[in-house]
């Protein structure tokens, strides 16, 4: 079988695993306990003032549309921290994962369908969250806001690389050093982005030029999800996040950490024999 039939042979396969991953993930009560934070912070958005110091900010719309783009990046990056290690957890623990890989669905498509089936439900949660706001913006007369678009569109690239980095530490160290690992990373990663090039944080810690030559050489070899999230911030806001000119570049990198995820689980699957 040539490389063209193959790939026709397994698109159909992904869209079932895809279909079945997304019936699965809608068992999981974070979902709904998510999607209900997602109305109720839109319900407080829309009817309450808010206050920083003492000054409203209900007018100030380049505040709220931040506040908006804060929240977005925090719950989604829950249920992508959360989903795959709980999706995957569960499936090598009950054994479910023998009837679809008894049939010749290589651990690519697998995989492939299942970190799809949690970013669909990623994007529904993103969906329903921003473009209730945009409308909202929309009725009101106010002006439509792409850079929030752009900036919730750049935050996917991390979401997805949690999903692959979860189904990874799931299959190499199981369910618990997984989340935690997961945490651990972004964690990590962030604090290394505001260590190097954020000036106000990196003078509130005082190192050798040396270890700092060695955080940042760990910092270029990271997956650089902090900085993809400053700077789709500084897409917003340039005033509260400083202008990331290294955002493209960690996008590309991200990009390649994804690829690499894939070549992990395979490696993984096939030493596992599944």
């Amino acid at each position: 079988m040539n490389n063209l039939a193959w790939i026709q042979d397994q698109i159909p396969k992904v869209f079932s695993i895809v279909f079945l991953t997304l019936r699965e993930t809608l068992r999981k009560r974070i979902v709904y306990f998510i999607f209900i934070i997602s109305a109720l912070f839109l319900f407080l958005n829309f009817t309450c003032q808010i206050q920083v110091g003492g000054k409203d900010q209900s007018g100030n719309p380049d505040f709220q549309i931040y506040v908006v783009f804060l929240f977005f990046a925090f719950w989604n990056t829950v249920l992508a921290l959360f989903l795959p290690v709980s999706l995957l957890g569960e499936e090598l623990e009950n054994k479910t994962y023998i009837p679809i890989l008894s049939r010749p669905v290589s651990s690519l498509t697998y995989i492939g369908g299942k970190s799809l089936g949690v970013l669909l439900l990623v994007f529904a949660n993103g969906v329903f969250l921003i473009g209730t706001y945009l409308v909202k913006q929309w009725i009101g007369g106010e002006v439509f806001s792409w850079d929030l678009l752009k900036a919730c569109f750049t935050m996917f690239s991390v979401f997805y690389f949690l999903i692959l980095f979860g189904f990874v530490s799931v299959l190499s160290f199981g369910k618990n050093a997984a989340f935690f690992g997961g945490i651990a990373l972004l964690v990590f990663s962030t604090f290394l982005d505001l260590f190097i090039y954020e000036s106000v944080a990196a003078n509130m810690i005082q190192t050798s030029d040396f270890k700092k030559q060695v955080l940042e050489a760990i910092y270029w070899i990271l997956p650089q999800e902090g900085t993809v999230f400053f700077f789709s911030g500084s897409l917003l806001a340039k005033s509260l996040s400083q202008v990331h000119y290294y955002g493209e570049y960690s996008l590309i990198q991200i990009g390649i950490w994804i690829v690499l995820c894939f070549g992990f689980v395979k490696v993984v699957l096939d030493r596992k024999e599944l």
